[in-house]
Order: C-alpha cells, then sequence, then structure tokens
C-alpha cells in the first residue's frame, strides 16, 4: 500500500518505525493475543485497509483510525478496544482525548443497545467493538444467561457421596470434599456448567460418572431412549483424545466393579466429533448448519479442551444447544487461550471465582461440601467447579509445584525451583544457538534408535517419551530451526542429505484436518521402510494403526520439536521447554504452564533467567466484556 494512501492515519514518524521494525514472528504462537506485556504496536495492512474503506465512507481522521484500532485489537486476541488503553504508539495522548465525542458523533458507529442500529463499529462506553464482535459477544452472554436461568434440577446428592458407588473417597483424607463430585453435582443440577481442572485432575474421570447417572436416570424413569449424548472438542486430536479417555474411564469402571452394565454403556457415545464437524461448520461459510433456528438434536453436549475455543465458536456452539438441553465445558482454566479472538473459558471461571457457589447451592449440595466458602455473588459462581487433586502431580511433585509456582506469578519460588537441582527438574540458563546445541546433539543420538525400529507399534510408542517444546515456529529458540538441527545431525550420521525429505524414523504432525484420511492437525506418526524400501507413514488413532503412503498425507512437518500451542492435550514422558530470548514478545506465564504441564515425569526448561521471570511475571488479559454482560441485572 503506498504511502499517499495511508499518510491521513500515520501519527508520527515512530508509529511509521515501529510498523517497519515490526518483528516477524509466527503468528500461530506469537499471536499478540499472547502477549500481555508486548502487543506489537503496529498496524497490519488490513487494519489500515479497514480505516481506508472508513474514510471512503465518510469517517474523519480519528474514526477512520479507529476502525484500524478496533481491528488491531481483535487481532490481538481482544473481543474489543478499551478505550482507555490504547499504546501511543498507535495513537497520540491528544488524539485519544478527542476520540470519544468524535465515535459518538460518527454515523459509521453504533450505540451498544441500540438494537435498531447496524453499524460497523459499536461502541458501549469506553469500549470500540466491531460490530460482529459485539454480536458474538451479546449474543453468547444472552444464550449463557438462559441456559443458566432455567430452574435448577433436583440431585440425588446421596448416590454422588464418596464411597457410595460412584466416587471413591479419598484414603489419606477421608473428610475432604470430593471436588470431582461436586462437579457431577453442579453439572446435574443445571443447564450449563464448566469444569475446569489442570492435568490429572480428573476432568474425564467425572464426566464418565455423570453420563451414567444421566443415563441410569432416564432408564429409572421408563424413558424410551437415555439421553442423546455428543462428545466434542475444538481439534481433531482433541476430539480423539477425549474418546480415548471416555473409553479408558470405562474400562477403568468395569475393572473396579463400579460398572457393569451393557445396556448403559450402549448409551455412551463411541465417537467424537470436532465443533466444526457438530456444528456444520464448512469453510465455504461462517454459518453453521446447526443454530438457533435449527438446534442440536442432542440432550447433552460435552466440549472438551474448551480453553482453545474462540468467541465466535462458543457464541455458535451455544445458540446451537436446544433450550432443554445441557452445555458442559471441560478445560484448564490456566491454559493457553484461543488463538483468535476471546479468552471465553479464563473469563467465565476467573468471574465465577473458585468453588465459591451460592447460599443457596452450598445447602442444596448438603455433606458434598465440607469446605464452605463465603458465598459468591455473580450468577456464573454455580455454574463453574475448579477440581482441586491432580493425581498426575502430587504434592511432592516438582512439576506440580512449579505449576503452581508459575500460575501464582511467583518468580521466587519459580526460580527456586529451576536450581534446586531437582532430578525431574533440570534447569539450563543458555537457550541461543551455542547452549541449544548439546540439546540437539543429545536429542539426535537418542532418534538415532529410530533406525533400528521396525515395528510400527514400538516405534509409535517411543514418540511418546519425548519432545521438545518451543513458544514460536521461527528463530534460534523455534520449532523450525530446532528441526532442521535435528534433522541435519541425523542426516550427517546416516548418511542421507538433510534435504532429503523422508527417510527412516522421521517424525510428523499433520497441520490441518483431513476427513478423507481421518488424520487431523496434531497427529504425530512415524515415517518406517519396509523390507523393500518402502516408506510408510504409521499413526495410532482409535481404531487401531494405520499406514499411509507419504503422498497420501494432508500438509504436516517434522517433528522432533513443536510449538507449545500444538501441544494442547497432549502427554510425554519427558518434555524439554525451550523459550526465546526476552525481548520476543510473546512470554506470558499461561505459555510456559502449558508447556510444562504437557510433562508427566520429567521436565528440562531452556531459557534465559530473564526470559523466564518476564513469562511468569505476566499473564495473558484479553479485553472482553462477556463476563460483565453475564453478571448485568
Amino acid at each position: 500500500m503506498s504511502p499517499s494512501r495511508t499518510s491521513h492515519l500515520r501519527e508520527t514518524p515512530h508509529d511509521e518505525d515501529t510498523r517497519a521494525t515490526n518483528r516477524a514472528v509466527e503468528r500461530e504462537t506469537s499471536h499478540a493475543g499472547q502477549t500481555p506485556a508486548g502487543e506489537e504496536a503496529s498496524l497490519s495492512d488490513l487494519d489500515i485497509a479497514l480505516a481506508n474503506w472508513a474514510r471512503r465512507h465518510g469517517a474523519d481522521r480519528l474514526v477512520a483510525r479507529a476502525f484500524a484500532l478496533a481491528s488491531w485489537a481483535v487481532a490481538q486476541g481482544h473481543t474489543c478496544l478499551d478505550l482507555r488503553h490504547i499504546p501511543t504508539a498507535l495513537m497520540s495522548a491528544a488524539n485519544q482525548a478527542e476520540l470519544l465525542p468524535a465515535l459518538a458523533a460518527s454515523t459509521l458507529v453504533g450505540q451498544a443497545g441500540n438494537s435498531g442500529q447496524t453499524r460497523p463499529l459499536i461502541l458501549d462506553q469506553d469500549r470500540l467493538y466491531l460490530q460482529r464482535y459485539h454480536a458474538y459477544e451479546t449474543r453468547l452472554a444472552a444464550r449463557l444467561r438462559e441456559l443458566m436461568a432455567a430452574a435448577p434440577e433436583p440431585v440425588d446428592v446421596d448416590a454422588l457421596a464418596p464411597g457410595n458407588g460412584l466416587f471413591t473417597a479419598d484414603p489419606a483424607n477421608p473428610q475432604a470434599t470430593h471436588w470431582q463430585a461436586v462437579a457431577a453435582f453442579v453439572a446435574l443440577r443445571h443447564r450449563f456448567t464448566v469444569i475446569s481442572g489442570g492435568p490429572g485432575t480428573g476432568k474425564t474421570y467425572t464426566i464418565v460418572r455423570l453420563l451414567r447417572v444421566l443415563i441410569e436416570a432416564a432408564l429409572s424413569r421408563g424413558d424410551e431412549t437415555p439421553p442423546l449424548i455428543a462428545l466434542a472438542a475444538p481439534t481433531g486430536k482433541a476430539a480423539a483424545r477425549m474418546l480415548e479417555s471416555v473409553r479408558r474411564g470405562l474400562a477403568d469402571m468395569a475393572a473396579d466393579g463400579t460398572f457393569d452394565d451393557t445396556v448403559i454403556a450402549r448409551h455412551i457415545p463411541q465417537t467424537a466429533r470436532t465443533l466444526h464437524r457438530l456444528l456444520g461448520l464448512t469453510g465455504a461459510s461462517t454459518h453453521a448448519r446447526f443454530n438457533a433456528d435449527n438446534p442440536l438434536s442432542y440432550d447433552v453436549v460435552i466440549v472438551d479442551e474448551a480453553s482453545m475455543v474462540d468467541l465466535p465458536m462458543m457464541a455458535k456452539l451455544a445458540e446451537a444447544i436446544r433450550r432443554d438441553a445441557r452445555l458442559v465445558l471441560l478445560g484448564d482454566r490456566y491454559q493457553l487461550a484461543s488463538v483468535e479472538s476471546g479468552a471465553v473459558l479464563a473469563e467465565l471461571c476467573g468471574a465465577a471465582g473458585v468453588n465459591r457457589f451460592s447460599a443457596v447451592q452450598q445447602a442444596a449440595a448438603h455433606e458434598l461440601l465440607t469446605e464452605t466458602p463465603a458465598p459468591a455473588s455473580h450468577p456464573l459462581a454455580d455454574h463453574v467447579i475448579t477440581l482441586q487433586t491432580s493425581r498426575r502431580f502430587n504434592a511432592d511433585s516438582t512439576i506440580g509445584q512449579l505449576a503452581a509456582a508459575v500460575n501464582a506469578g511467583d518468580i521466587d519460588a519459580t526460580d527456586a525451583l529451576l536450581n534446586a537441582g531437582h532430578a525431574d527438574l533440570v534447569y539450563h540458563e543458555h537457550a541461543d544457538e551455542r547452549g541449544l546445541a548439546p540439546l540437539l546433539d543429545t536429542v539426535a543420538e537418542d532418534y538415532a534408535r529410530f533406525q533400528t525400529i521396525t515395528d510400527p507399534a514400538i516405534a509409535i510408542a517411543e514418540l511418546g517419551r519425548q519432545i521438545i517444546l518451543t513458544a514460536v515456529r521461527e528463530g534460534p529458540a523455534g520449532s523450525q530451526t530446532l528441526n532442521a538441527g535435528i534433522t541435519d545431525r541425523l542426516a550427517r550420521h546416516f548418511d542421507f542429505a538433510p534435504t532429503q525429505t523422508w527417510y527412516h524414523g522421521r517424525p510428523v504432525m499433520v497441520r490441518r484436518n483431513d476427513y478423507r484420511t481421518g488424520l487431523y492437525n496434531g497427529d504425530i506418526g512415524i515415517a518406517l521402510a519396509d523390507d523393500d524400501g518402502v516408506i510408510r507413514v504409521w499413526f495410532e488413532g482409535n481404531d487401531g494403526r494405520r499406514a499411509f503412503l507419504p503422498s497420501a498425507l494432508p500438509t504436516h512437518d517434522t517433528v522432533y520439536a513443536m510449538t507449545i500451542h500444538k501441544s494442547q492435550g497432549s502427554e510425554f514422558d519427558a518434555v524439554t521447554l525451550v523459550l526465546p530470548a526476552p525481548e520476543v514478545p510473546v512470554l506470558s506465564r499461561e505459555l510456559v504452564y502449558t508447556g510444562l504441564t504437557r510433562a508427566r515425569g520429567h521436565l528440562s526448561i531452556h531459557a534465559a533467567r530473564q526470559a523466564v521471570q518476564q513469562a511468569v511475571a505476566q499473564g495473558v488479559t484479553r479485553t472482553s466484556q462477556l463476563a460483565a454482560l453475564i453478571g448485568r441485572d
């Protein structure tokens, strides 16, 4: 775009310089919605094009700039622009002082609450929205309020009490509140529930038992058909893992004698789908086949990894739920938010607090609650439950302690744990090219064993042993750089060209959903040559192992290392977490927490001390009014 077309938008030479020096950090993981302290103060071509459109349609200079800033805010992951906190690199303080009156006077700007107006921008006090995102946010808030307004249903609390068949009391502390039982109580009582918990806290354990209660209740009432249940997740990989967890939960109940009714088992879903497939969304349109006018037929919809669901998708999902159906969201409130706009799960959980119910709900729970904090007043409080005890990271777990310190923003505790010399937590302070070279040598040496593995089952199992996780794709500490470095070392050792695409033992990760092959974004496979030298790529799925010729695969990457975003929903025996230099603007405690909690047993961190401190010090804050709208009288 030529300077003459954008001159009316320029604030200062500093603004232009900032735009010119904007870092080319890969959007998936440097999406500025994850950059709380370093939101990139520059406008994209799209932002500027929108401002130019506004000028052509009669906007003055300030209002045209506001169009660009509203677009910029969405690119940062916010749902709206907070007019009180505009970076001065994007608009001078003097112009900010004149902005609100200019917006109020513009015919291109509508006022929130005026349903008769259809304007490109919507002003809601000190928040400015692109009209589309204002509609998503208000529609989602209204739909959740409707679900929450349904009269609470009676719950057989005795059946949920630990030791009565469904939930097992903690032998070490039998008097403690069993939060999984409480979560089932909340989900049975209400039509909208959020169950949040970190790795190993038993979200799926709870859901399997919730489904059993719902099905048993329907059968005992003599219903012709038990409730129709849908399992879904934002990605194909997450959906597959959800189904795997549910099946494992059923097997565990059968093994411990708490579940042996094959009639009930038949009614528990045997498939899990992506939200796109559930709602009938295709790449050809943003309109879902299933919506408020054509709702889903399911009585219960359960969505896993809900932290990854952005505002537009969550709004479409909520609107597609029947008015008499249940919606249950599962996720980790502390994980990274969606790459796109909004942090719906974190916002809902933040407004509700941690297990602070109303006095009415506390009374209804009876003896399930042995801890009764001061009652909460926000309407979300009765609908959000946070699971407390992790079976993966117990009180003595170093990784669990580190996760807690990072979540708390406790720099001193984090630093102490990293330097305490724990066997399961190793810290390396140098993460530049020279400092990472020994890591690449070690990983290449370890992956060399794949050259002698020919059994797909063994090879696939070995893939779950370790992974390198990075914050970015590009740069010295990026996944692309590390993958190339390891490939180069293996090529030298085994005498093949580093540019050779396919070789025995190459791990790959699918980058987009492909329903033809049944491979999904994030699926990991291994290339193995047969006795005739023919390469096939093997994947493990819910229906067993499958092999594909390389030419049949959807878009994919080598995956000795992957970004933290791509790792969400995965687990590995050992994780090596590599953080970029402190000045790279992606660092946040949510990023570090998500990465370190992918490790089951061993964690290594390669990062400058300043980078760790910077990440722990700053949490992701996304501008939104969703919780406020839900709580509004």
